[in-house]
């Protein structure tokens, strides 16, 4: 994925963009005694430089709509390139957008297409995922519907069928049950996306008696003041977002605290990211950027604070370090 380069050291980030789908799942056909799930959402902004190979988006469809329970039985899988005209074997498989492909993942696998026989199912014990992935095709704007008038979903999804006739793939009825899912979204490019310096951030040193505790975050002397930047960023997207990721090992137990990177020489203690007010900031979910402006653009910042926070009863004098990716969506 390309990336938009942002390095925190003491804290260190980079900074990556990523690409929110937006698609719908339409009614399936009749004839096929398949249940529909719907996705809001109409437009899909995509800057015009991304990249072969990147996941643009996810959609996830929870077990509950796929049967009812929290584990799920399929026999049978079909995969139509285009939303229509003839089935292929997968995963991916290609849209009716140039440059956009998709594929869905069963147990958090890509899945071929397939058909077995009564009492080989697959069970499924995780929600399905249906992934937009940029292929190789040139990148161009258009609308990802299946063939109008005929079967526009891109996969069906078999779950229960007294009888299944090889290379029929969930078309059996009324005796088959499933989903059909189709893509509806009309994807617009745009030129650019925001730019973000690199930066490094060092915080100052702290004596260990300003730590009290376990939770401790001492006082203002161990607090550095930093921003998130977003420069340059193009017009034309409905909505710029950011997550904030930590990256390395297991996170301490502490609201927007970062794993310990490799090569720091304290013990008991971490770095800790906070919002300007000292609220500790929440990691892997979307934020929104909300000053971006849709019909200007501009450049942004958001202030941010880091700070140490002991997480041992016993705190050894030495350096410490953290990272976090701050992943940059466009919609």
């Amino acid at each position: 994925m390309q990336q938009l380069h942002q390095i925190l050291r003491g804290l260190a980030a980079r900074l990556i963009p990523a690409f929110v789908l937006v698609f719908v799942v339409l009614i399936s056909p009749k004839a096929f005694a398949l249940d529909a799930v719907t996705a809001f959402g109409t437009t899909l902004n995509l800057p015009a430089t991304l990249p072969t190979g990147t996941v643009i988006s996810r959609y996830t469809i929870p077990l509950s709509q796929l049967c009812s329970s929290s584990s799920c039985k399929i026999n049978a899988i079909s995969l139509w390139p285009y939303g229509g005209i003839s089935p292929a074997t997968g995963p991916l498989i290609a849209t009716n957008v140039s440059g956009i492909s998709t594929r869905l993942l069963v147990n958090g696998q890509p899945i071929t297409a397939f058909n077995v026989k009564w009492g080989s199912e697959i069970t499924v014990n995780s929600p399905l995922e249906v992934q937009l992935v940029r292929d190789d095709r040139p990148l161009a704007a258009g609308s990802l519907a299946g063939q109008a008038g005929g079967n526009p979903s891109y996969f069906y999804v078999c779950t229960v069928t007294r009888w299944v006739n090889d290379g029929d793939m969930c078309m059996v009825t009324p005796n088959t049950y499933g989903l059909a899912i189709a893509l509806a979204a009309t994807v617009k490019l745009v030129n650019g996306t925001c730019s973000t310096p690199d930066q490094s951030v060092a915080l100052p040193g702290m004596v260990l008696h300003k730590l009290k505790g376990v939770g401790s975050t001492g006082d203002q002397s161990g607090t550095k003041g930093f921003e998130l930047r977003f420069n340059n960023c193009p017009p034309g997207f409905a909505r710029v977002g950011y997550t904030l990721t930590p990256i390395g090992g297991t996170a301490p137990a502490f609201a927007g605290a970062l794993p310990v990177s490799g090569g720091s020489t304290a013990k008991g203690v971490a770095i800790q990211i906070t919002g300007a007010n000292g609220t500790p900031a929440t990691f892997n979910q979307r934020q929104p950027l909300s000053a971006y402006s849709t019909s200007t653009g501009g450049t942004y910042s958001i202030p941010m604070m880091a700070r140490y926070v002991q997480t041992e009863a016993t705190v050894t004098p030495g350096t410490i370090s953290g990272m976090m990716s701050v992943l940059v969506d466009y919609q």
